[in-house]
């Protein structure tokens, strides 16, 4: 969906319940995250999100770690997109093979896991089904997932729960804040 429609009221009204009903009713569960298309919010976007009940939204690629943002004096959860370890990046604007793609996501990881000895990272990996999807391409993924796994203290947690976890955890960011936490405080589960 345009993340224009946001910022209309009549499309807002009309487009996104039916939207968050789809959903709901495809899956079960009611989404409490938003991804705009190609990451393009506008000035209201986290406004009318919260309105919905919503409590998070991944239109961020400036850090390794979820952090949280104001909105109306209330934590909006950001949980960072991922350009760098992205399938339509890689292998169909950059023309990567499955093995460049896995030697990617395993020396991003290495690096990120080395750093969550002293801070909390997270690492985002965005497949979707028609790229990442195809047989060699899965099983690059596949062999990843499986060597994450058998690293100690790494978990792999949907978004939401990421989100939620930022908004549980006092050593969240929070953007704009100048507050120097110690390298201990910081620490929780590798993501």
């Amino acid at each position: 969906m345009d993340a224009a429609i946001l910022d209309d009221t009549r499309g807002r009204a009309l487009l996104l319940p039916g939207g968050i009903k789809t959903i709901e009713t495809a899956t079960g569960t009611r989404p409490v995250g938003f991804n705009a298309f190609w990451l393009r919010g506008t000035p209201r976007t986290l406004e009318i999100l919260q309105d919905l009940g919503f409590i998070y939204h991944i239109d961020d690629v400036s850090r390794d770690e979820p952090f949280l943002v104001s909105v109306r004096n209330k934590p909006f959860a950001v949980v960072p997109y991922t350009i760098h370890t992205n399938d339509i990046v890689n292998y169909e604007g950059r023309h990567w093979t499955s093995a460049q793609f896995a030697s990617e996501l395993k020396y991003e990881f290495d690096l990120l896991y080395a750093e969550a000895a002293t801070r909390r990272r997270m690492m985002s990996v965005s497949a979707h089904d028609r790229i990442a999807g195809r047989p060699a391409r899965t099983r690059a993924l596949e062999e990843f997932i499986v060597y994450a796994q058998k690293q100690p203290g790494v978990v792999f947690l949907r978004k939401d729960l990421i989100a939620r976890f930022a908004l549980e955890s006092s050593a969240t960011p929070r953007e704009g804040s100048l507050i120097q936490r110690s390298a201990g405080s910081l620490r929780g589960p590798r993501i």
